[in-house]
This record gives C-alpha cells, sequence and structure tokens, in this order.
C-alpha cells in the first residue's frame, strides 16, 4: 500500500473484526486519528496479536470508530484504560513508522505549550488520504542541441526555448511538473518539440522541485564569492555544526546582503558532514526561487514541503524525506514537522515575518518550534533578517543569541535613498489621486529611463469599502462585522474575511437606494488608474486575486524579471521574493495602513514592511530610490526605516514595550470566546476573567487579566467574539492559570454552545 493511501474496503480482508472482546492484559496504544475529533483527543485501542512484535510507536494505522473505520497514527503505549470496552487496531498501513521518534516529541511540545491536544497537532501534518488519479504530463529530454540549434530555437519561440532549457537542467530525467507550470501553453511547445524529437512527453511519479536524475552541482550558477563578512558569518555556523552543538544566531543583514549565499554555504557544510538542512520560508511563494538556488548545490536532494502541491506531489515528497532521499527539505511553517533523520542545520529566513504564526487550527509558531528542534537535535539555527522581530534582538543583545551582521549589500550595490512624503492636507478620493504628484512625476521619469517601478498598497480590490449615496451607510457583511470590498473585474462586493459575495449593483440593504460610492481605493483601483495615465506601457498587479490560479504568480514573475512589465501594484506579497536588478523606483502608497492597527506590534509591523519593500529597489548597477506617502512623517518607525536604522527603531520602541509590560518584557496568552449568541460570548469570557482572578496563582506569580472585552473584529463568520488577555512574566504558570479557568467552563450550563480559543504568544491581536 502506497504513502497516504487508504485502503479499499475489501483490503480490510483477514483484519481483526471491530467487535472482538479484548482479552485481560493485551498492551494498548493511543492513537491520533487523522483527521482529528478535537473533543476526544487520542482514542485508545488494543494491540492485536500479529502486531505485538512490531514497534508501532508513529505508524499509521487503521482502527474502527462507531460503525466504521478511520486512518491513526499510534502516538505511544499506555496502561490505563479507558472506560469504555476497548477495540482493537484492525491493521498497520505502513511498513516503518510515519512520523520518527523526533517528530513524534515535537508534536508532543507543541501540543503542551500551544495548549491544544496531542491529536490535533498529529492530524495537522499527517494525511489522511493520497489520490489515486492518473499520473501527470511531464517532459524529458532526447537529445542536446548545437549552437546553432540553440539559436534558432530561441527564433522560433520563447515558450520552445524555455522547455528545451527546462528539460536540458535534468539530463534524461522526467523534468518537474512545477518547472513548467509558468510557462504560458507549455503543452503545446512539447508537443512541437516532441515532433522533432527533442524531447518526449510522458507521464510520471510527481517530484516536484528536484527530480532524481537532476545534476548534483549546477554549471550554470555557480556559488557566489563570500564577503569579508560573510564568510565569518559561514565559519562562525561551520564550527558550531562540525560540533554538533545547538546554538541560535541571529543573521541581521540588509536587504541584498547575501543571506542566502551564507545559509547555502553552511548547509553545505551540513550535507557534507552526512547530515540533513531545514529551510524554512515564510511564503509559500518563495519555495521556487529558494528551490532554484538550493537544487544549483544540492540537486535531487532537495523536497519542497507546502500545501499548494498536489495531495500526491506533497506525500512524495514526504517518501522521499522520510526514506532518506532528499537530505534538504525547504518549505513555509508546516515543513518544521518534516521526518528529517541527523538534522544538521536549521534555517529560519526573514524570521520576523508573522506568516510564521498559524493563525488556525494549532496555533503554532514555525520559527519558535524551529528553535526547539534544532535543540533537540543538537544543531545550530540560523535566523534571518533585515528587520528582526523585537524580541530576536533583545535575545541577540541579551547575549541568549549569537549575532552575526552583513551591514552593507553584496555586490558592491547601495541602499535606496528613502523620502518620506507627508500627504497631509492633500485629496486622495481615486487611485490616481493616490500617487502623488511627486511619485506620479518619478515614475514617468524612470520610465524614460527604462526604469521598473513597483509600488505597494497592503489593501486588494478596487475599492476598500462602499457607501451608500442616500443614508450614508456602507456596506457590510452579513457574518462578520467588517464592510465589503468592491471588487470591479468581479462586478461583487465580497467579505475578506468569510468569502462572502453579493452583486456590486445590488441595491442599498439599509434604504434599497441604488446608488453607491467606493471608498480607499486598493490595488485594482490603482492598476486601472496608471494604465490609464501611462497609456502604452505595461502595468501588471500582485495580490491574491491576480495570482489565485495555479502557475499565475510563476508566470507573472517570469514576465517581470523579463522586464515585460514597466510598473507592478501589490500588496505585501511584493515585499519580498520579485529581486530585480531593473527596479529603480519603489512607491509605498498609504504607509500609514499597518500603523494604524489596534495592535502593539504595528510600529514593528509597519518597519518591516517599509523597509523589506524598499529593499527591493536599487539591487542593480543604478541606484535606487523609495518614495514612502504617509500622514505621520515624524513617526519613529518611519523616519527609522528611511535612515535604515533598525537600531534606532529598535532603542524607541523597546522602551515603548518595557513601559507598558508588552513582549518581549512580558508574555501573552489571548484567550478567545466565540458564540452565536453575543450575550452568551459575554457571559461566558467574563465568567473565565472572574475566576481565574479569583485564583490565588494569579497573585502569587504576578499574572494580570486584561479585559474582557470584544475582539477588534467583533463578529466573525456568524461568531460573536470576546477576548480575555492573560498577562505575565512565567509562561508555565499562565498556562496552567488558563488550563484551570478553561475547564471551570467545561462545567458551566451552554459553555458547549461557546468556543473558547487559546493563543499563546499571539502575533494579531484582531
Amino acid at each position: 500500500m502506497g504513502l497516504g493511501t487508504e485502503p479499499e474496503p475489501n483490503e480490510t480482508a483477514g483484519a481483526i473484526p471491530a467487535n472482538e472482546p479484548v482479552r485481560p492484559g493485551r498492551p494498548l496504544v493511543e492513537v491520533a486519528l487523522t483527521p482529528s475529533i478535537p473533543a476526544k483527543g487520542c482514542l485508545t485501542y488494543s494491540v492485536p496479536d500479529e502486531l505485538l512484535a512490531r514497534p508501532l510507536n508513529g505508524m499509521r494505522v487503521r482502527v474502527p470508530l462507531g460503525r466504521g473505520s478511520r486512518t491513526g497514527v499510534v502516538i505511544r503505549s499506555t496502561v490505563q484504560a479507558p472506560p469504555a470496552p476497548v477495540k482493537s487496531i484492525c491493521e498497520c498501513l505502513d511498513p516503518e513508522p510515519f512520523l520518527n521518534e523526533q517528530i513524534l516529541d515535537l508534536c508532543t511540545w507543541t501540543a503542551r505549550y500551544y495548549m491544544v491536544n496531542l491529536a490535533e497537532v498529529v492530524a495537522t501534518i499527517v494525511p489522511t488520504h493520497a489520490p489515486r488519479a492518473r499520473l501527470p504530463l511531464t517532459v524529458r529530454l532526447l537529445r542536446r542541441l548545437s549552437a546553432s540549434e540553440e539559436t534558432e530555437l530561441r527564433r522560433r519561440g520563447p515558450r520552445l526555448w524555455a522547455v528545451y532549457r527546462a528539460a536540458s537542467r535534468y539530463e534524461d530525467t522526467p523534468v518537474p511538473r512545477s518547472s513548467l507550470e509558468g510557462i504560458s501553453d507549455w503543452r503545446r511547445a512539447a508537443r512541437r518539440l516532441s515532433q522533432s524529437g527533442i524531447i518526449e512527453v510522458v507521464r510520471t511519479a510527481p517530484h516536484p522541485q528536484g527530480g532524481l536524475g537532476e545534476k548534483l552541482d549546477s554549471q550554470d550558477s555557480p556559488p557566489p564569492e563570500a564577503t569579508p563578512e560573510q564568510s565569518r558569518a559561514i565559519e562562525a555556523l561551520r564550527t558550531e555544526i562540525a560540533e554538533s552543538r545547538f546554538r541560535v544566531f541571529l543573521l541581521f543583514g540588509v536587504t541584498s546582503s547575501g543571506k542566502t549565499n551564507v545559509y547555502l554555504a553552511a548547509a553545505k557544510t551540513a550535507i557534507a558532514t552526512g547530515r540533513s538542512v531545514l529551510f524554512l520560508i515564510p511564503e509559500i511563494a518563495l519555495t521556487h526561487e529558494i528551490a532554484e538556488r538550493a537544487r544549483a548545490q544540492f540537486g535531487s536532494r532537495v523536497a519542497l514541503l507546502h500545501s499548494a502541491l498536489s495531495p500526491g506531489e506533497r506525500w512524495s515528497e514526504w517518501a522521499r524525506v522520510r526514506r532518506g532521499e532528499a537530505t534538504v527539505v525547504v518549505g513555509p511553517r508546516s515543513a518544521v514537522f518534516a521526518p528529517l533523520g541527523r538534522l544538521g542545520l536549521v534555517i529560519v529566513d526573514e524570521e520576523h515575518d508573522p506568516s510564521y504564526k498559524q493563525e488556525e487550527g494549532v496555533r503554532y509558531n514555525g520559527r519558535d518550534l524551529a528553535v526547539v528542534r534544532a535543540q533537540t537535535a543538537s544543531c545550530p539555527v540560523v535566523l534571518g533578517s533585515a528587520t528582526p522581530s523585537v524580541e530576536s534582538f533583545l535575545n541577540a543583545q541579551s547575549g541568549r543569541y549569537t549575532l552575526l551582521e552583513l551591514p552593507e549589500r553584496a555586490k558592491g550595490s547601495t541602499l535606496p535613498k528613502v523620502s518620506l512624503l507627508d500627504v497631509r492636507g492633500r485629496t486622495r478620493g481615486s487611485g490616481a489621486d493616490l500617487c502623488s504628484e511627486e511619485l506620479v512625476a518619478a515614475m514617468e521619469s524612470n520610465l524614460r529611463q527604462g526604469g521598473q517601478t513597483l509600488l505597494f498598497l497592503n489593501r486588494r480590490g478596487f475599492a476598500h469599502f462602499v457607501q451608500c449615496m442616500e443614508c450614508g451607510e456602507p456596506a457590510t457583511c452579513v457574518a462578520c462585522s467588517v464592510t465589503l470590498t468592491l471588487h470591479r473585474s468581479r462586478r461583487a462586493l465580497v467579505c475578506h474575511h468569510c468569502g462572502f459575495v453579493r452583486p456590486s449593483h445590488a441595491p442599498c440593504a439599509n434604504c434599497g437606494a441604488p446608488q453607491a460610492r467606493g471608498g480607499t481605493p486598493g490595488t485594482e483601483q490603482v492598476e486601472a488608474a496608471l494604465a490609464a495615465r501611462f497609456p502604452g506601457h505595461r502595468i501588471a498587479r500582485m495580490d491574491r486575486d491576480s495570482t489565485g490560479r495555479r502557475g499565475a504568480q510563476e508566470r507573472l514573475l517570469r514576465a517581470w524579471h523579463a522586464g515585460e512589465i514597466d510598473i507592478l501594484v501589490g500588496t505585501q506579497m511584493i515585499t519580498k521574493g520579485v529581486d530585480n536588478p531593473r527596479v529603480t523606483l519603489v512607491g509605498v502608497l498609504d504607509a500609514d495602513i499597518s500603523l494604524n492597527l489596534p495592535d502593539f506590534r504595528a510600529a514593528e509591523r509597519t518597519l518591516q514592511l517599509v523597509t523589506q519593500v524598499a529593499g527591493r529597489a536599487g539591487r542593480g548597477n543604478e541606484p535606487g530610490s523609495v518614495l514612502v506617502q504617509t500622514l505621520r512623517p515624524d513617526h519613529y518607525s518611519l523616519r527609522a526605516a528611511a535612515a535604515h536604522d533598525y537600531r534606532a527603531f529598535f532603542a524607541s520602541e523597546i522602551e515603548w514595550r518595557r513601559a507598558l509590560g508588552y513582549p518581549p518584557f512580558r508574555r501573552l496568552i489571548n484567550v478567545r470566546f466565540e458564540a452565536r449568541d453575543a450575550t452568551r460570548a459575554e457571559r461566558i469570557a467574563r465568567d473565565f476573567a472572574t475566576r481565574i482572578r479569583a485564583r490565588p496563582a494569579a497573585c502569587r506569580d504576578g499574572i494580570e487579566v486584561l479585559g474582557p472585552a470584544p475582539a477588534p473584529i467583533e463578529r466573525l463568520r456568524g461568531w460573536h467574539r470576546w477576548q480575555a488577555l492573560v498577562r505575565g512574566t512565567r509562561s508555565t504558570a499562565m498556562r496552567s492559570l488558563v488550563e484551570y479557568g478553561r475547564s471551570e467552563l467545561s462545567r458551566l450550563r451552554g459553555a458547549g454552545r461557546a468556543r473558547i480559543i487559546v493563543d499563546v504568544d499571539p502575533c494579531s491581536m484582531l
């Protein structure tokens, strides 16, 4: 039976009947079902005679549940039988453990720290099944072209050339589908090349981003020579790798300082010693670029693990990692659970990024789990960023982390000049008006000089809200306490939280009037306004709406890097992963969006966004410039971003955090209470706060309870939300107190119709 596959109904023949009576003394195990049943946690089953000699921890098994059966993972042996009759495991699905002991230990730690049951953690990383679908189409090289033939192929068309180049990189091994997805209409180009006997079109098992026959060392992109600062950082990491010693390094380097070069050089040392490497990145969109660079050095040893892969691709990669065929794993936060053996190095790129924090289900932080995993494996972990989190930088200042610095850009380029444009008192009612006269003039000049322009606006859609011209009421969501966003291309008003959609031409829900007016512009409106302002120039947009289809983002980035786009408008997706030496102008259209959020990290997040997007400018031979439009030009986060002075920001921010008792000086647990009825949500929240405030341990350990109060988004997906913030210095004592309050609430009448969500170390307070 293949990895991740569910047995067919007739495959359980000969298995233990679900209703077989359990003999006294038969060994018992705890099984985490996938998907989990949160209210039940792990379930207890007995071990049948034919499995007694096998080690079962980490194995996937088929177990009876109700009238049917489910797949689960054996977590551990137990001697405590539940009060209900114990049923027996039906069958074992794997010849070897699906989760090794190190991953089981990490899951156990995650469950304990983030206050969820172990079954929920296991269910987030274990597949329920892999599809039994036809193998996907791809291509394989049959013969290499001569220099003259290559020239002729380039003349015949860019798509033919792109498919040939993809095939030639993998010799006679089938090309991963992900390397073809970004090529427009690649199947037609492949058919034409196959008719010429250059390639063949084949069906093959999915191996995303790294086929087994790929060259180990690419001759196309040799590793660049390290700068003196990079060499010092690499040597420090190599020493710890050689000693198999846990240490946390903070690689603090300005944008384009070559942090990735340091990562890959250190990874090469780990691989040379026979160990594996875990490389975490904040966004799935970045996997392609990082994987390309990793493959250039490590070939087929590189595996990708992320949710955008098809189930078959994802679990095929998981199997390669588990078998030891792939020893370098690249992926976002969920890749922290990759079944790597002999871990020698852990890398967390852009460690400050809030994407590392899971905001649904098990609310873990991938960066923090990476540190825990490195400690368990006795290997170094490097956290890299141009704008480190305040917590990480304080750890580096105090000596808890080792600070490595890259203060200058590599390749001789200089940091761009950043100017703050005070737009107070100016009219900004449409997409065209959102760009100031100074920014429009800069774009015109940049277009004349052949440079590319990047415009950042962290607000998608055409208009952030639509307001009735008669009664003045905005169009709001029926399930969330937020306004609807106008998407003109879809002719719809959309809720970005729950997905509710209503036609844009629908009359006002309050008074029935037909007229409405769009409010604050989003990326879609800015794109349209720029297309009208600069006719004949190529304008594109990069946000979640424009890149929703598979392969759309790769195609857009390919055109951007090829110089086929003059101005690219986008949300925070463009703040990383769109490096292009042709970009000489960056505009930030509304720097105050993140600054005005009701969150204590608002200033930090603003600095990070502005610094990251500004860092896209001037990476080539031409100097770059950045124009930041703001209503608060005197704010310390924006001044620090303009001066490329993170330390100045840190000095101001850390004193503000110290005075108000926010992290890193105090720990936080956000406890949210959700109910369909607003009164019930409030009652349960107040009861919780009252009970834990009265607990003697709260006073003894100096724990505060702030609130409860309505959440900033008071209603979401039909659930009314209240929250209480637990603040203290001792995480264990805080979690114990919250667990006491949660168990007390379970006895309340009507509490079963409410949800209690515990968020340890929250990144967002919304």
